[in-house]
Parts: structure tokens; C-alpha cells; sequence
């Protein structure tokens, strides 16, 4: 089942010297269960990708939809429902409020949807020791490596239970090890918890354990250059257009 479909979706920006086109006419889609990956340069579209499916940037044109809906047409209620209760995000450089330790930074989703503190931290400590992150909880974020700082963010992804889970930087900057264990736990999300996961990074070569991956360059999609290291790139499937009135 299509989790997250994207149909002809354009998005740009404006800058001093004139638009820059993020988007262009990006077309997928991403079933339950499934981890698909994303790489390319600095400045291909990749992070507004996954900001447009995280509902957090509108798209120009095109269709973004979730379950068949269409964010477009989602309620302000609905939508802010997606956000905070269906899709769970990991930004690069994600940051981490001072003077809170790991538990409470995990826990903080939870209790901004008005869960009680006992709940909410039994949650944290589960999801923290799914990531194999336990033993972190009480520490700082500054006291983490830079691979347990992200499986606590990845863990904090999690608590609100997402069937959506959005990845960006994943592995960038980690040891070979540390990059292992990160896209092993994103793979076992996927099939254990039956959760669709989209992960972007720079280099397909840190997409370990990812099927299918595509190269992004200037917006678009594209799935025959350059080869990774795998030596085989796969072509993202375009779904099916479901036209209506409106798209008439």
C-alpha cells in the first residue's frame, strides 16, 4: 500500500539573483513497510523533498498525498495531526534544547500532545533502548557521540509511533560502524514495525541496506547516473495519476 505519493510536485525559492527550482515535476511513491533512499549534492533537493513530505513547506503544484489524501486538502486540525502524530522527522544538525538530558528531549513529543510524565517517560526509555540508546538516557546531548546522538534523534522520531518516518543526513559524518548500525535499525524499522522510511544523504555509498535508491540532481529524480558503489541503481516507480476535477 502507497504510504506517501508524490505527482508532478515543483517547489522554488526566491533568491536576489531570481528562483531557484528545489522541485522539478518530482514524481514517487513510498509504500508501508518499505526504506527508500535519496542521495546527491548539497543543494539538489533533497532536504525540501523531505520537508514537503513532512507537510512542513507547500509545494507550487503537483500532489503531495498521505494515505491517499491530499495535504492540500487536509483541515488545519488534520494537518497539524499529520505532523505531530503521523510523521516522525530526523534533520541533519538537529538541535537539542539546553539543559534538558536525553530522555527528556525524547520524551518532549509526548508531552506537548498532553500525555502524562509517567507515560512519557516509560515511552522514552522503550524507544531509547530500541535504538540502542538506553544507556544514554539520563546523559546530555553533549556528552553523546555522534552516533548515539543520532539514534536518540531517531528515537525521538519514533515515540509518537509514525507511520511516516523521514530521515535526512542519516549517516553523514559517522564512522563506517557507527553508519552500519544506523541503516540497520532504519531497515529493521521497516520491516519490523511496518514503517515507510525516506532517507536522504549525500552518498549512495552510506545507504547501506536501502532498495530501492535514486540520485537527485537540480530538483530532479533520476535513476541511471551516476552508478554507486553498489554498482546498481534502481528507478523509482511513478504512481499511478489519480486526476480530478481539479487537476483538470
Amino acid at each position: 500500500m502507497v504510504i506517501l505519493r508524490f505527482e508532478r510536485v515543483c517547489k522554488s525559492f526566491r533568491r536576489r539573483e531570481g528562483s531557484k527550482l528545489a522541485l522539478d515535476h518530482v514524481s514517487f511513491g513510498l509504500e508501508r513497510g518499505q526504506i527508500m533512499g535519496i542521495f546527491g549534492p548539497s543543494g539538489a533537493g533533497k532536504t525540501t523533498l523531505l520537508r514537503v513530505a513532512a507537510g512542513l513547506e507547500a509545494p507550487d503544484s503537483g500532489i503531495v498525498a498521505y494515505n491517499d489524501e491530499r495535504l492540500s486538502e487536509m483541515s488545519t486540525a488534520q494537518h497539524r495531526r499529520y505532523r505531530r502524530r503521523s510523521v516522525g522527522c530526523v534533520w541533519a544538525g538537529q538541535s537539542w534544547m539546553p539543559g534538558l538530558s536525553v530522555r527528556e528531549h525524547v520524551e518532549l513529543p509526548l508531552l506537548i500532545d498532553g500525555c502524562d510524565n509517567r507515560t512519557a517517560r516509560r515511552a522514552a526509555l522503550k524507544f531509547l533502548l530500541a535504538c540502542e540508546a538506553g544507556e544514554c538516557a539520563e546523559l546530555m546531548p553533549d556528552e553523546l557521540s555522534d552516533g548515539e546522538r543520532r539514534r536518540a534523534a531517531i528515537a525521538r522520531a519514533l515515540i509518537i509511533e509514525p507511520q511516516l518516518l523521514l530521515v535526512d543526513g542519516a549517516v553523514s559524518g559517522l564512522s563506517i560502524v557507527e553508519q552500519e548500525q544506523i541503516m540497520e535499525l532504519l531497515a529493521e524499522l521497516a520491516q519490523d514495525a511496518n514503517v515507510a522510511v525516506l532517507v536522504a544523504d549525500t552518498n549512495a555509498g552510506q545507504l547501506l541496506r536501502v532498495d530501492p535508491i535514486v540520485y537527485m540532481r537540480d530538483g530532479k529524480l533520476i535513476g541511471t547516473e551516476p552508478p554507486d558503489e553498489r554498482g546498481k541503481l534502481y528507478t523509482l516507480p511513478t504512481p499511478a495519476s489519480h486526476p480530478s476535477a481539479a487537476d483538470a
